[in-house]
């Protein structure tokens, strides 16, 4: 595996004559540009924060699942973080701005967590903070392929990365998938399967990932 890893988004009305009600336009526009400005904080606050938690419908419908599952996607605003496993500043970011960010707007958003790293020649992948930092994320997208709902595998990752200096150790990792109902087997079964290809193959995706939004953003 270390090997293979390469250590490896009216009309218009005249002017009324009567003087009292001229005197009442400043509070009526000061009003509606109160409204615009509160609208407009809102939808910036959504926006920059953050899906974790989409509340349950009071009914179901077996039929209508997949065409509601495709609406709800469409409506949510995108939500990404792109960090490095064993990284303080990505623990510290996780723990003080996505976390609080979901507990508030959960359901207003679609929520990517992608890896930073430089995809090479050898269809490895190579991370800042070594090979350790490369099985890391691989470990943490892998919860995220098994469990996909963010409580699960978000709060997974934050768990490991409260002890980011000892990722990838197995102690570490068998206790926060333990905290988090997460299998342990089936976790270590995703980082090796095909001698560690799958696990490469998410991780260059993600890392391929990053590359593209920092040059869209960089554009």
């Amino acid at each position: 595996m270390a090997a293979k890893i390469s250590l490896p988004i009216m009309e218009e009305k005249r002017p009324m004559r009567n003087r009292a009600r001229r005197r009442h336009r400043p509070l009526m526009i000061i009003a509606l540009v109160g409204i615009v400005l509160y609208a407009l904080y809102n939808i910036h606050a959504v926006s920059s924060y953050a899906v974790l938690f989409v509340p349950e419908s009071s009914s179901y419908s077996p039929s209508t699942d997949v065409d509601q599952s495709t609406s709800i996607a469409r409506d949510l605003v995108p939500l990404e973080a792109h960090i490095m496993s064993k990284c303080p500043d990505a623990k510290d970011c996780l723990k003080e701005m996505v976390l609080p960010a979901m507990m508030r707007v959960s359901d207003k958003v679609n929520f990517t967590l992608s890896y930073i790293g430089t995809p090479t020649e050898n269809d490895g992948v190579d991370c800042k903070h070594g090979p350790g930092e490369c099985m890391g994320n691989i470990i943490q997208l892998c919860a995220n392929h098994l469990y996909p709902d963010p409580k699960i595998y978000l709060g997974f990752t934050m768990c490991l990365m409260r002890d980011y200096k000892l990722i990838p150790q197995r102690e570490l990792v068998e206790d926060c998938a333990l905290e988090h109902a997460i299998d342990f087997e089936k976790l270590n079964e995703c980082a090796a399967k095909d001698n560690g290809a799958l696990g490469l193959a998410m991780l260059r995706e993600s890392v391929q990932r990053t590359a593209d939004v920092r040059s869209i953003a960089c554009y």
